[in-house]
């Protein structure tokens, strides 16, 4: 798979590495059929609408008679944030953020071209189902020190997410009542 860099913004990210590790991680015919892998500042397709542009960081291009199928990743909508803190912030997570994107294209690519009898409202729950799986196949071949330093505590952390969900839904579904009780 070929990985081309147009955008102008300045990283420490090794493009051609970072798709590399995402394509070994899922499985080779998930990504079969796609050309291409390229970062730009801003997605210029002409069918989006200008509004969604600035915003859309990532866009999926499906084969088309002249071509293959090909991803492309706009870092715009990443990093430009406002204030210090969000910027910081953001070239923090930026690897992760293009981690995430990668995988979700493959995603959406492996489900529109290899998942046959999906009905169209299907398809967003499986792609985040993917999404999902993916990563955590990446978080367990990961190697690094700081994730063999976190590996006995993302159950712990796994726990506690689960739990802050529920009791979420559950102050949520408490304010529902309260406002039905008060009608």
């Amino acid at each position: 798979m070929k990985v081309e860099n147009l955008s102008t913004y300045k990283t420490k990210i090794n493009y051609d590495e970072l798709v590399a590790t995402v394509v070994d991680a899922l499985p080779k015919n998930h990504s079969t059929g796609i050309s291409k892998v390229v970062f730009v500042d801003r997605i210029k397709e002409k069918a989006i609408s200008a509004e969604m542009r600035e915003k859309l960081p990532i866009l999926y291009h499906p084969k088309s008679p002249g071509s293959m199928a090909w991803l492309e990743v706009a870092l715009g909508p990443m990093l430009e944030q406002e204030g210090f803190w969000r910027k910081f912030a953001a070239k923090r997570s930026l690897r992760s953020n293009l981690t995430q994107s990668i995988v979700a294209l493959i995603g959406q690519h492996y489900h529109l071209n290899f998942s046959h009898g999906m009905k169209k409202n299907q398809f967003e729950p499986a792609i985040r189902a993917y999404i999902q799986k993916g990563l955590k196949t990446l978080q367990e071949k990961d190697t690094s020190f700081r994730a063999r330093l976190m590996k006995p505590v993302i159950p712990y952390l796994d726990r506690f997410g689960r739990w802050l969900a529920k009791s979420q839904r559950d102050l949520a579904k408490r304010q529902m009542q309260n406002k039905a009780g008060k009608k």
